[in-house]
């Protein structure tokens, strides 16, 4: 067979199994294929092609096989007599043919690299390891710099307690922690790391740096591992603390290497991980690099909401509901957006478990419960939850990357949780007419004003002419428009209805009317979607929107599509403009996806009360579409019944 550097030995029990056909042998090391071998030690295999003495064929295939004895250092000769050079490995002793090798034990190089698996699988994911092990170390400031997205270096510096040079060559070895000693600890898990497994797993599968320093120390010592293999130390001037410079992730793993993203996506991964990692440790200040530009500077604060102030921008921050509630073993500090707030994705939605960022689960369950008055289908409320817990009635060894947590009793956890989202929206009370009424609450300002239906002086949006074979005959729960036409009724819902007429105003890349504003508008955003809005702003310019650069964080609106400025001036430019970044970070980059989105955020919501003129103004508009069935998102626009239909049912 094709591709193999040699022949070898065949066991007896493979021999007596073949037929005439020649039998090939070769070992998957030198097969070329990186799925078989990913890096780790060759296994000897056995290949072959042709039949059984009774005539079946055998599938072609890799069958394992383990060593029988050493190569003869002589040689040996080959089912075909050839003679085989020195050094030739012999074929194993095994099971038959397609049989599965014997229980051995792995060599310490595979053991590293299937810890390394578990918890490193992205720069993101050394990244986290790295930032946690600054904060455990009693870190005030933490820098970070990334190139290429972290698959060519990650740098992070703390100026912890440091590490002596014992310490140092201990920290790299697997399962070496200060954190616990004993099983008893790990009920009392305070610390965001405890395993001591993450820096012997970076070091196996890249080139690590580690310098640090003690206070007690006059210098601090320098120490390289190249794939897990530990080179000289040598002393280094350095500051109190710690560096470790991660280089050319997975260098020695080119199968993993393979299936990480590009640059670009993997770096807004990492930022995105710093976004959550410096809102949940507040009282620590962050300075970050990527590609060699700062992108984020925030210095420690005492309180979470200054914190999301930093990050997210004093306007978002000063609209949030605060809720603070205690009971025996829970403390919660919550912050919830008010209703009008809500976004197309659950991209702001974020747990900290006593400072430790995890995934919400089904704990947002009951705060989608509370809301569920006051959104529609396909928004979604921004909260942050701050939430303390006895350590010993939270289990947060239950996965690898210590992402997901188990609470002793969750039903608990979602009690507080859903009461807290009900005591944040007592600002928005339904009465019996529908309406809503504006309680007081002391996190809300005296300036913020709670949703209510559209002022009717204000026009909707020019819509052009349409033939009137239809008539408006109302809107029904402010949220659906009846329609009457020779066939019969329509229900129109209005939110996608004028989400399809956005959409198509842009789909075939008509040249786009630009509303330019005299004073531009000032938006914030958090530094990881601030850098995707960077990107960008070429591909916005072709939809209309201008967006200038003010700042690390910041923009300037300075234009928006004609057909919707007027009435996204009213609402706000943020939730559009974070529906763009939430997708160009994930990597798309068509611009029809990034019109739904903005289309999305911009269309009538469920809820709206319009004026008899607005809404003849969108069923125009929507009749003229090419595609009025359904909106860009593929929901139906509409539920038609007819006049016979009608009859029908009425019993006529």
């Amino acid at each position: 067979m094709p591709g193999f550097a040699q022949s070898l030995e065949v066991p007896e029990e493979a021999e007596a199994l073949l037929g005439e056909e020649e039998l090939v042998i070769g070992a998957a090391a030198e097969m070329g294929k990186e799925e078989v071998t990913d890096g780790l030690d060759p296994v000897p295999h056995l290949v072959f092609r042709g039949k059984t003495k009774d005539g079946n064929e055998f599938p072609h295939g890799v069958h394992r096989f383990h060593p029988l004895s050493p190569a003869s250092p002589k040689g040996r000769k080959t089912r075909s007599g050839k003679q085989e050079p020195p050094g030739s490995p012999a074929l194993g002793e095994g099971p038959k043919v397609g049989g599965m090798g014997r229980i051995h034990r792995l060599s310490e190089e595979v053991i590293q690299k299937i810890a390394a698996g578990e918890v490193v699988d992205r720069p993101a994911s050394v990244l986290k390891e790295l930032v946690e092990n600054c904060i455990d170390a009693g870190a005030t400031k933490i820098r970070v710099e990334i190139e290429r997205g972290g698959i060519s270096r990650v740098l992070v510096t703390d100026d912890g307690v440091g590490m002596s040079p014992e310490e140092m060559h201990l920290a790299i070895e697997r399962h070496t922690t200060s954190k616990i000693s004993q099983e008893e600890d790990l009920r009392h898990i305070r610390t965001l790391g405890f395993r001591g497994e993450a820096l012997a797993a970076i070091c196996a599968v890249a080139r690590v740096r580690l310098i640090s320093r003690t206070p007690e120390a006059a210098e601090g010592y320098e120490l390289w591992v190249e794939g897990g293999r530990v080179g000289a130390g040598k002393p280094a001037a350095h500051p109190v603390g710690t560096t470790v410079e991660v280089r050319d992730l997975f260098f020695n793993v080119p199968a993993r290497r393979k299936f990480l993203s590009t640059p670009a996506a993997e770096a807004r991964k990492c930022l995105e991980l710093l976004r959550h990692l410096a809102l949940a440790h507040f009282d620590r200040g962050f300075l970050v690099f990527s590609e060699g530009r700062k992108v984020l500077e925030v210095p420690p604060t005492r309180a979470p909401l200054s914190r999301i102030s930093q990050i997210y921008g004093e306007a978002l921050a000063r609209k949030l509901i605060a809720v603070d509630m205690e009971e025996p073993g829970y403390r919660l500090h919550a912050f919830f957006s008010p209703p009008e707030l809500s976004q197309a994705t659950r991209a702001d939605q974020h747990l900290f478990l006593n400072r430790r960022p995890v995934r919400l689960g089904n704990l947002s369950v009951p705060i989608y419960q509370a809301y569920s008055r006051f959104l529609g289908r396909g928004q979604h409320p921004l909260f942050f939850l701050f939430l303390e817990v006895d350590p010993e009635i939270v289990d947060v060894n239950v996965h690898p990357k210590k992402e997901e947590v188990r609470f002793q009793n969750e039903e608990a956890v979602m009690d507080i949780l859903r009461r807290a989202a009900l005591r944040a929206l007592g600002a928005f009370t339904p009465t019996w007419t529908g309406k809503t009424t504006p309680t007081t609450f002391p996190a809300t300002k005296p300036d913020e004003k709670p949703p209510g239906p559209a002022v009717e002086e204000e026009e909707l949006i020019s819509f052009g002419p349409s033939q009137r074979a239809w008539r408006v005959l109302g809107q029904v729960q402010r949220s659906f428009i009846v329609v009457e036409t020779e066939e019969g009724l329509e229900i129109v819902d209005q939110h996608v209805a004028h989400e399809r007429v956005l959409f198509e105003k842009f789909r075939d890349g008509a040249e786009i009317e630009v509303q330019k504003f005299l004073i531009p508008v000032q938006v914030e955003f958090p530094f990881d979607q601030a850098e995707a809005l960077r990107e960008a702003i070429p591909a916005l310019r072709n939809l209309g929107v201008e967006l200038e650069p003010f700042g690390r964080n910041a923009f300037l609106v300075r234009g928006w599509p004609l057909a919707l400025a007027e009435r996204q001036a009213r609402l706000g430019f943020s939730e559009p403009l974070r529906a763009v970044a939430t997708l160009w970070r994930a990597g798309n980059r068509e611009l029809l996806e990034l019109w739904r989105e903005v289309a999305c955020a911009a269309a009538i919501r469920a809820g709206e009360e319009l004026s008899p003129a607005e809404q003849e103004a969108l069923i125009a508009a929507w009749k003229e579409t090419k595609e009025p069935a359904r909106c860009p998102h593929g929901r139906p626009i509409a539920v038609k019944l007819t006049f016979p239909e009608i009859r029908e049912k009425l019993g006529r």
